[in-house]
């Protein structure tokens, strides 16, 4: 099944689960497990990866990608001004190259 089709049948599965279908009682833990899996290095114990970054990474690239800073806080499901506050200085940037 596709994802569209999984997000259109509603199933009550749970996203972070094991293949027997239990849930993971620290999702960090599984979620540091899986960078291991996969070859990723983290950047030392102050600096490491953790599910956030996935988010902070996805709304970097949105951005970059030229998506409207209104429509992806309404996606994130966040207020406008908090996503300003945070990536001002990345469209600042962007809002330079576009004018230069």
């Amino acid at each position: 099944m596709d994802l569209d089709a999984l997000l259109a049948a509603k199933l009550p599965l749970k996203l972070l689960r094991y293949k027997e279908g239990t849930q993971p009682i620290n999702t960090n833990h599984t979620f540091k497990a899986a960078l291991t899996a996969a070859g990723i290095g983290q950047r030392g114990a102050r600096n490491s990866l953790t599910l956030y970054s996935i988010r902070h990474s996805y709304a970097t690239l949105e951005l970059l990608a030229g998506t409207d800073i209104h429509t992806l806080a309404k996606q994130m499901g966040t207020s406008f001004v908090l996503l300003e506050q945070h990536y001002s200085k990345l469209t600042a940037t962007m809002a330079a190259k576009k004018l230069a």
